[in-house]
């Protein structure tokens, strides 16, 4: 069974703030030196309002996936809007994200 971002949200308890607004099925796939695949290799920051979880794998401009820098995945989410959760504190978008990965390991793994 597929289940989208919000159901998981519900399901854990964990977004009380903001649902994230990018299709985790179709990110940008990431090979990692050991042969493991990153989609929503992420990371947060607080905005002033709470934290903002956002990817850090992103397609450059020809279109191979790479892994930005913190900054710059900051710099994304104000250029594009793009993010996956916001969260009131750091203890949930560390779970979220914890959980996200475990989630989209199942998916792709070989």
């Amino acid at each position: 069974m597929r289940v989208n971002e919000h159901d998981l949200m519900q399901r854990f308890g964990i977004a009380r703030y903001g649902k994230g607004n990018i299709d985790l099925y179709s990110r940008p796939q990431y090979m990692n030196g050991d042969g493991s695949i990153s989609t929503v290799r992420s990371m947060s920051f607080n905005d002033g309002n709470g934290e903002i979880l956002v990817p850090t794998i992103a397609f450059d401009p020809s279109g191979k996936p790479y892994v930005m820098s913190d900054d710059e995945a900051i710099n994304r989410y104000y250029d594009t809007g793009e993010f996956l959760g916001k969260f009131k504190t750091i203890d949930e978008a560390n779970a979220y994200a914890e959980m996200l990965h475990r989630q989209q390991e199942h998916l792709y793994r070989r």
